[in-house]
């Protein structure tokens, strides 16, 4: 009765059992990268250069250079501390932590970070420079779209919400 009881103990304390202990935790591995791609960012690494256009229906960190035009309707663009850019940027939302020569767009908000350089105009609803960020050009906290919706309206009422802003 002993021996059978000691090899009851036995059985579950060996390898099939630490076997099914250890797949369940490489299921739950693959659920985590499962949930990345709804979050899914795009890089261009520090040494890439890219001439051209990219549009992309990611949020996008450019690490390396970039010259022309970048597009992201509903998306993030992270100008990364080694990002270099000559393009005219349009993005959801713009972190500027490298450094940017060009216009940006920001239909969301735009976010000069300390380590950030902007020569260029911007226009977003919302604007950050952070303290030692650097900037030159003008902003524009207007919004292109609401000024767009403003004019087919008369003139008149237009011209009552610019004097409205500035007061």
């Amino acid at each position: 009765m002993f021996e059978r009881k000691s090899n009851k103990p036995q059985s579950p304390d060996h390898s099939p059992a630490a076997t099914t202990t250890s797949e369940q935790p490489a299921v739950t591995k693959p659920t985590t990268p499962a949930k990345r791609p709804q979050g899914v960012t795009a890089v261009i690494g520090s040494k890439v250069k890219v001439n051209g256009d990219i549009m992309s229906s990611e949020d996008l960190l450019v690490e390396g250079e970039v010259t022309g035009t970048i597009t992201l309707s509903d998306n993030e663009l992270v100008v990364g501390t080694s990002g270099r850019v000559q393009a005219n940027i349009s993005a959801k939302t713009v972190r500027i932590e490298g450094e940017v020569k060009g216009d940006i767009d920001g239909s969301e908000r735009v976010v000069i970070c300390a380590s950030g350089n902007v020569q260029g105009n911007v226009s977003s609803p919302r604007v950050m420079l952070e303290d030692g960020g650097r900037f030159k050009g003008s902003i524009d906290m207007g919004g292109s779209k609401p000024a767009a919706a403003a004019k087919p309206a008369p003139s008149p009422a237009s011209e009552v919400h610019s004097i409205d802003k500035a007061g």
